[in-house]
């Protein structure tokens, strides 16, 4: 029987530090404005008439940015994020955040690390003082470092499993690059230095690895935004491209169920492989769409009537590379039949027109459905432009997403099949079946 647990595919895990609260947004679907200042930063605006407004600003500053000696970095530039900077202490900022009734978070995943401001039309301008302060003037003092770590041991700890298995499935596919953990090891936490905080951020946080967007006001705005961050203009983190291996990663960690990650080799983000691979994903199933219903997607029938599971299909592109495969959770004692059943599903490369145009369909719902909630908008809207220089509004996608063609999605399957299979995996792993055995 399959199970709605992972109806959200984990195709991104966050770690946010966030300060009060915001009024939710009314939305109308608007074009969006966009343009590159002569500093190159990526400036976007899409006004929707709402009484809240977003302004996300985006870094090329992603876990597979950092250094090998650094690893885990970025993950504690997020949590750093509101500490004291040159021009306020944290309990200003803090402080002055509540009063106004806003909220500003640090977010990111692989490729970004994205800071969001939060607050009423009233409230903007001083809101995104402190905004600037935060992202611009940051000093990471080394006594502030050492009290965050009881932050970043609870965000380990508190680490789904499927989670985990995501992270392992990255590193077994890339080793090195976006194969970088999102999330610091536990024997490096307290251990990054103010010092190499300090260079991480002067050669990230540059203009030129920088997007600028607000929802629900203009591009004179994002752009007024834009020209008043005080960022280094010397420096620039280098990266290479990663290579897709495919590879295998396990960790026993016990308990009952099996949390697996089976992917094969994905496409970049912005290609029209990458779209056709998220309909796939969404065609193989997600879970029951009604409370207690049956699951009739392919992936529930492929695993067949073992007991409980939980099953999604995911699709995670990047700026060079991409992963798409099935997350699966699974009782231990069925690990090996669920685990094969999905791998041969992966290879088949084979779907029904029905099952298709269900994907599209529930695809462009998750577009659409997303959009209404501001921050992911405004964190969506920054990833494309960084990714491709473009920044598409919500509908523009769905009606990419309809001129879709079975035949498409057919030939990207195939593509994707030809790939080595990388697996990983976290639970108990007794009866999980190692990668060349699928």
């Amino acid at each position: 029987m399959a199970s709605k647990s992972l109806a959200a595919p984990f195709k991104r895990y966050f770690a946010k530090r966030g300060y009060a609260q915001a009024v939710p947004a009314v939305k109308k679907d608007v074009r969006v404005q966009a343009t590159v200042l002569p500093n190159k930063t990526l400036v976007a605006a899409l006004d929707n008439g709402s009484p809240v407004t977003r302004v996300t600003i985006a870094f090329k500053a992603g876990s597979r940015y950092e250094p090998q000696t650094e690893l885990g970095i970025s993950h504690v530039l997020r949590t750093a994020a509101g500490l004291t900077t040159k021009n306020a202490s944290v309990f200003l900022i803090a402080r002055k955040l509540a009063q106004i009734g806003a909220t500003v978070s640090a977010s990111g995943d692989r490729e970004f690390v994205y800071y969001t401001l939060e607050a009423t039309q009233d409230n903007l301008p001083e809101a995104l003082a402190y905004l600037n302060n935060v992202v611009s003037n940051q000093e990471f003092r080394p006594w502030e470092l050492s009290e965050i770590t009881p932050r970043q041991k609870y965000e380990i700890a508190s680490l789904p499993p499927q989670v985990r298995a995501i992270d392992l499935l990255h590193k077994a596919a890339f080793r090195r690059g976006l194969g970088n953990s999102l999330f610091i090891s536990p024997k490096r936490i307290g251990k990054v230095s103010s010092e190499s905080l300090q260079h991480y951020a002067s050669t990230t946080l540059t203009p030129g690895r920088c997007a600028v967007i607000v929802v629900g006001d203009s591009q004179e705005k994002a752009t007024l935004v834009a020209q008043n961050l005080q960022l280094p203009t010397s420096g620039d983190a280098q990266t290479e491209a990663s290579t897709y291996y495919g590879g295998e990663l396990r960790k026993e960690i016990g308990g009952d169920l099996a949390h697996l990650a089976i992917a094969v080799q994905g496409a970049p983000a912005g290609s029209p492989q990458s779209l056709a691979l998220a309909v796939a994903a969404r065609a193989f199933g997600n879970g029951p769409v009604t409370k207690w219903g049956a699951d009739n997607s392919p992936l529930a029938k492929a695993v067949g009537n073992i007991g409980p599971f939980a099953a999604a299909g995911f699709n995670v592109s990047y700026s060079d590379n991409g992963l798409f495969g099935v997350v699966l959770s699974v009782p231990k004692d069925e690990a090996n039949v669920a685990a094969k059943a999905v791998a041969k599903l992966i290879k088949s490369s084979s779907l029904s027109g029905d099952a298709i145009q269900a994907g599209k369909n529930q695809l462009k719902l998750q577009i659409l459905s997303e959009a209404e909630t501001g921050t992911s908008l405004a964190e969506n809207l920054a990833a494309q432009g960084l990714y491709t220089g473009n920044v598409k509004s919500p509908a523009d996608l769905a009606k990419e997403v309809d001129n879709i063609s079975n035949s498409d999605v057919s030939q990207v399957l195939a593509n994707a099949a030809k790939s080595k299979i990388s697996v990983g995996a976290a639970g108990n792993l007794a009866f999980v079946p190692y990668a060349d055995e699928l």
